[in-house]
Order: structure tokens, then sequence, then C-alpha cells
């Protein structure tokens, strides 16, 4: 009976223990690596872009992956060199396309969005949006933080602060990106 309750024991501090890490490791293949740039050709399957420092490189897209004009379905071949895309590519694998967003008379990628934070409490950010309506998001396990271009972290986010946030293509209330103005004028587009 002791060994029972023994070997119950041990079993129960390996899954206590496993637990946060198992939740680390899901959090993180949820994550949606996001590349922005410029198109500079399209061939087949492949995507030559630039980034925001002008360094080419190459995706290949997936069978299933979505091409989008702004916000309207379009294939990979209307994609004309100096078109403004977001890439979203596989966790892990930064060469491989799931989803390619163009911008053409559109302003903005359909999950980005600008407004000024309200508060920000653990990882849960409030803002209120162009239209004044107050938003919640959560952060992303690995979300990018910037404060006037420079990597920050979320405490250094204050009340009033403008900012552009861009959530995950797929859940709308978890935040991948904050870009926040104090000192500067614009955003880095």
């Amino acid at each position: 009976m002791l060994n029972r309750m023994f070997s119950f024991a041990i079993l129960s501090l390996a899954l206590l223990a496993a637990g946060p890490a198992v939740a680390a490791k899901d959090a993180k293949e949820a994550d949606e690596p996001l590349h922005d740039g410029k198109v500079v050709s399209v061939s087949g399957h492949d995507l030559v872009m630039t980034n925001k420092d002008g360094k080419e490189h190459t995706h290949t897209l997936t069978k299933e992956a979505k091409v989008t004009c702004d916000a309207k379905a379009c294939k990979l071949s209307d994609l004309k060199a100096g078109l403004k895309i977001r890439v979203t590519t596989k966790n892990g694998d930064k060469k491989t396309a799931t989803h390619v967003e163009a911008l053409d008379k559109d302003a903005m990628f359909a999950n980005t969005h600008d407004g000024k934070v309200v508060s920000v409490s653990g990882d849960t950010l409030k803002m209120t949006g162009k239209d004044g309506k107050e938003h919640s998001h959560t952060l992303a396990a690995h979300a990018a933080i910037c404060c006037d271009g420079k990597e920050c972290k979320v405490s250094e986010l204050k009340a009033g602060m403008k900012i552009r946030v861009t959530t995950k293509a797929n859940d709308k209330h978890v935040l991948t990106v904050i870009e926040a103005i104090d000192k500067d004028a614009e955003f880095g587009t």
C-alpha cells in the first residue's frame, strides 16, 4: 500500500512539473511568425520578397496557402513587384508560407489596428480603437513589443500611448506585435 502511494506521489509530481513545459510548448506552437516586406517576384509556388531592411529571401507556399489582395482572395500570380505584403509562415519553418496578404489600395493589413493604450495588466492589453471603442487583447507568448522603434517590455506601455497592434490571423484577440509611440510622431511601417 505504501509503495503504491509513493508511486502515485512521484507520478503526480512529474505531471505537475511537466504541466508548465507542455503549456509553454503549446503556446509557442500557436505562434504565427509574420514577415512584412515587398514582393520582388513570383514563380510557381515560390515568392521572393524583401524584408523591412531590404534583405531578399524566398518562401514556398503550401498547397493550402491563402493569398489575399486588399482582404479579398486572389492568386499568387496576382502579386506584382513592389506590393506591400505580410507572409505568415509555419512555426519553426520560416521558408514555408501558409498565408500571404498583399496591400494595393488598403493602408493596413486586416489584422493590424491603431489605437491608444487604456491599461495593461499581466498579459492583457486594453486599448481603444480608431472608433473610440474599448477592446481587450491577450499577448501571445512570444509577442514582439517596441516603443519608439526600440524593443521594450509590456510594462513600459502607459495609458494614452498611441499604438499599432497586430493580431493572429486566426484569433483577433491575441496580439503578436505591439508598436507604441511615445516620443516619435509616426509608426515605423
